[in-house]
């Protein structure tokens, strides 16, 4: 169960709901253990070419959390399904990375020791 805004907007012919089905698969199994730290994610789909072919299948996905700026991930390739399927695996691992930094930082906080915690206490109310 989501608890974030999630759009998807598929901009082309072969928006069907298949096409929904699997981008919101793909996206619940990339981000199903850090989920909690998704405000909201847009994920578009667009033909750059239309039916000229080529490269042309676009996955744009923005993503916002409580980290900071939002994480923006686009990918072009020829296969709508490669271009959805990469582009939300480079979403997840920013994301992950970026948790992991915000963990490692708050690991790095300097803690004071209880005694020194304590002997500081007692110096405040001692000049109080």
């Amino acid at each position: 169960m989501r608890s974030y805004e999630f759009e998807c907007i598929v901009l082309q012919s072969e928006g069907d709901a298949r096409t929904r089905h699997y981008i919101e698969r793909e996206w619940n199994q990339a981000v199903e253990r850090v989920d909690h730290w998704i405000h909201s994610v847009s994920i578009s789909i667009t033909d750059i070419n239309g039916p000229r072919g080529g490269v042309s299948k676009r996955c744009r996905i923005i993503l916002h959390t409580p980290l900071g700026t939002p994480i923006i991930v686009q990918e072009t390739q020829d296969r709508i399904s490669t271009a959805i399927s990469l582009a939300i695996k480079r979403t997840a691992h920013t994301l992950k990375r970026k948790i992991s930094k915000k963990r490692d930082q708050k690991r790095r906080l300097p803690q004071l020791e209880p005694e020194l915690d304590l002997e500081l206490e007692e110096a405040y109310h001692e000049e109080v």
